[in-house]
């Protein structure tokens, strides 16, 4: 991998995940970085850590919430200040509700597409403009966007919006000379949550399913939107890659029966509308949207 000594980049969604490791690739390779969350207790908890680990990198942190127009404008405005340049994007916020779509509601429909969709969107349409010539976006997807997978309905269908957001933007801002692509996880799981028995059990049917054999870490998304952002990936635009540890290629777990109940589960598979038992066994949460702060 090339320097990225000079080029300045803002990750959103930065306090943990897949944003936190993509953000520590960034720094690792010389980056000056700016990490965006809406916690400033957790993002200075963050930016703490990577200054740890990269004690020679620029790192600084801006507190805001990256589905409002104004803080990403304000979060541009202090990270272009910090250099006079912008070179790279990573917008990561996202997440979504494991139910099946007979259980949803409009509501939490929109609000995954907010978080899956619109905090790109807004990424895209205000920081390309800042964008130095040769520039990166790079998002992030799942295989749930072209695999259907037991439960991850509307997730996967905010994140089909966001690639083919991807590939408009591509096409539109190539004259720019700004490539914009996206890195495709599968099942990603900090190892903090994997170590806890419980909720390792949870994502026993991903584990099977995956050919190489273990569950992606965080750290695996982010040397692919490494990659993707820096000049070795100069000829790449309009992509969706994915990082999945195969499992793409397998067949989708079917785990809603361990999470709703198989008695709930048969109303759904007949096609109508259940909701889930007081005291139905589940793994881990049945939702993985960012925390409220």
């Amino acid at each position: 991998m090339q320097s990225l000594n000079g080029k300045t980049a803002l990750v959103t969604g930065a306090s943990q995940s897949i944003g936190l490791a993509s953000a520590l690739a960034l720094a690792a390779d010389d980056a000056t970085v700016v990490i965006m969350g809406r916690g400033k207790a957790r993002l200075a908890s963050a930016l703490a850590a990577l200054r740890a680990q990269v004690p020679r990198a620029r790192i600084e942190m801006f507190a805001g919430d990256a589905c409002k127009e104004e803080e990403v404008k304000a979060a541009f405005a202090y990270t272009k200040g910090l250099s006079g340049k912008l070179d790279i994007l990573v917008p990561t916020v996202g997440g979504g509700i494991m139910q099946p779509i007979l259980m949803r509601d409009a509501e939490s429909v929109r609000q995954e597409l907010e978080y899956n969709y619109v905090s790109a969107f807004l990424m895209i349409r205000y920081g390309a403009p800042l964008l130095e010539r040769g520039g990166s976006i790079v998002c992030i997807s799942t295989i749930a966007a072209t695999e259907s997978i037991f439960g991850l309905g509307m997730y996967g269908a905010s994140k089909a919006a966001l690639e083919r957001l991807v590939r408009a933007a591509a096409f539109e801002l190539g004259g720019a000379g700004i490539r914009v692509n996206a890195v495709r996880p599968g099942m990603t799981v900090p190892e903090e949550v994997l170590a806890v028995p419980e909720q390792a059990a949870g994502y026993a049917a991903f584990l099977k399913e995956t050919p190489l054999g273990r569950i992606g870490a965080p750290a695996d998304i982010a040397r692919v939107v490494r990659f993707l952002a820096g000049p070795e990936a100069g000829w790449v635009t309009g992509q969706s890659f994915a990082a999945d540890g195969g499992l793409e290629q397998g067949r989708s777990p079917d785990h809603l029966d361990a999470m709703y109940g198989k008695d709930i589960m048969d109303v759904i598979r007949a096609g109508q509308p259940a909701e889930r038992a007081p005291g139905t066994p589940s793994f881990a949460s049945t939702s993985f949207l960012p925390p409220k702060e």
